[in-house]
């Protein structure tokens, strides 16, 4: 009826019955990587046919009805005897982050999981003969009393591992602990993959699950926390879904990916939308772009930062190139136009790129001027300060009128430090920001004194140790990617109740 084997001797001539994927985590569990102990269950696929012949399935409208059917009739499947072997000893079990007590449920809930993959194709292609054919085989942990469970994936465009706790909570070291056990796991796999984890008596993995290179879009809205730097200087952290609210704005960057509902803002960099290679389609998908930040934020500011087209540090790029090149500032300027008038979104707001100095932002300004973007009650112009210069003379832009700062935390690092923060062999000096933090104070004053807000933006501002800063310093608002923006409301809660507990003490 079934097969099932445990974890830790599943080997490559078991792929084609029990999955690929498990027999990763089998010859894991054999090279020094710590992983849980359990079985892996493949489907009872004889008697899910012979259950499904009994149902039509032609019909949509009879569609739910036939599936409840099906379940009802699945239910009364007695457990089989190969698993109350298997599993003799246990009563506590996870699958698919999903605790579970007693043999008889989790029999029912792997019963579930193969149903609910036959609905997917049959939504998808209809009934088909070998419709209960290739179900993917369950894992099944064994676990005793787990204090944490989730995901954890290594990000290598953000140099970043990227834990997602779906219960629970973790200590840094444990944190660290876990982000390299995943550098372990990735080294001895040849090549990255996602992991789930347990937190049982011990940081074990449960299972292997498939990656794709770049930055996960389709990352539900999670919790993450960035282990950059500074973790071991971190307090608890909450890492569930359930996000706090905080007094510092969040804002979502929604240059790539889609448009969510919650959040204080939205900044949006064009240079990731526009394309001087596909002029037409990427200015249509920029409008499209603003139109929906624009509509589904409203009132809240969305920040459109105009393009950047770096080749690298030292070369033009910024305001400089935008000053020059008309065929890349035109266009920007024609979509937010657009946006604002002919969709009456008066939210939309500009942020004035990579300046190198107080000329260059007078030029875009008058530039700015001439296509009807000006400075006035109902339209914003901010100014990302990316460069050292900025922080200096940062009295002679104040004057220049501007109504915020986006403070590109990763830019002034690196421009402060002397390294490349795009690559990765010196991507440690990222997190030695004691020296910038001492140099951004007198300008942070300077703008508290002007009345100027200003936001921070950059992997740095989830380092634990910049994030406590710029609460102290108070920032208004930080920008964070669409999946990190749960675990930035924690973050930033936590940051401003540590900086009360120490003002009241």
């Amino acid at each position: 009826m079934i097969e099932i084997l445990p974890i830790k001797v599943l080997r490559d001539e078991d792929a084609n019955i029990f999955g690929k994927l498990n027999v990763f985590l089998g010859k894991l569990s054999r090279l020094d990587v710590p992983v849980a102990d359990g079985i892996v269950v493949t489907p009872p696929v004889l008697h899910l046919k012979t259950t499904l012949e009994h149902f039509d399935f032609g019909d949509k409208e009879l569609f739910e009805q036939s599936l409840s059917l099906v379940k009802k009739e699945i239910e009364k499947t007695p457990v089989p005897e190969i698993l109350e072997k298997e599993s003799k000893g246990h009563d506590n079990f996870l699958v698919n982050s999903e605790k579970i007590k007693g043999v008889r449920k989790l029999w029912l809930v792997l019963l579930y999981c193969w149903i609910n993959q036959i609905k997917d194709r049959l939504w998808k292609d209809g009934f088909y003969i070998g419709i209960t054919e290739n179900l993917a085989p369950q894992v099944v942990i064994f676990t005793k009393k787990p204090d944490s469970f989730g995901l954890i994936f290594y990000e290598p465009e953000l140099d970043e591992t990227i834990i997602d706790s779906k219960s629970g909570q973790l200590l840094p070291l444990e944190s660290r602990k876990l982000d390299e056990m995943v550098q372990l796991a990735n080294k001895r796999l040849l090549i990255p993959h996602k992991y789930e984890w347990i937190l049982d008596n011990g940081i074990k993995l449960t299972k292997v699950l498939p990656y794709t290179p770049g930055i996960q879009e389709n990352t539900p809205d999670v919790s993450t926390f960035h282990l950059g730097g500074g973790v071991e200087d971190s307090s608890r952290l909450h890492l569930s879904g359930e996000h706090t609210r905080s007094a510092v704005k969040v804002f979502l960057d929604l240059s790539t990916g889609l448009t969510v509902d919650d959040a204080n803002g939205v900044f949006i960099s064009s240079e990731k939308i526009f394309d001087l290679n596909k002029p037409q389609t990427s200015f249509e998908e920029l409008i499209f772009k603003l139109v929906e930040c624009g509509t589904t934020f409203s009132p809240s500011p969305v920040l459109v930062k105009l393009a950047d087209m770096s080749e690298g540090m030292g070369k033009i790029r910024g305001t400089l190139r935008l000053l020059h090149q008309k065929s890349l500032l035109d266009p920007l300027c024609e979509a937010i136009l657009f946006a604002r008038n002919k969709k009456d979104l008066i939210n939309i707001h500009v942020v004035i790129p990579f300046v190198r100095g107080v000329n260059e932002l007078m030029q875009i300004k008058r530039e700015l001027a001439v296509k009807k973007l000006m400075r006035k009650n109902s339209l914003q112009q901010w100014l990302e300060i990316a460069v050292p210069e900025n922080i200096i003379n940062l009295d002679e832009y104040l004057i220049t009128g501007i109504d915020g700062v986006v403070l590109n935390l990763d830019e002034l690092s690196a421009h402060f430090a002397g390294y490349d923060h795009n690559s990765q062999d010196v991507s440690f000096y990222k997190h030695e920001v004691s020296g910038l933090l001492k140099f951004l104070e007198d300008g942070i004053k300077l703008m508290h004194k002007s009345k100027i807000p200003f936001i921070a933006q950059g992997s740095l501002c989830l380092n634990p140790v910049v994030l406590e800063f710029l609460v102290e310093k108070g920032v208004y608002g930080i920008v964070a990617e669409r999946y990190e923006a749960p675990a930035a409301h924690d973050l930033l809660h936590q940051a401003e109740k540590r900086m009360i507990l120490n003002r009241s003490s």
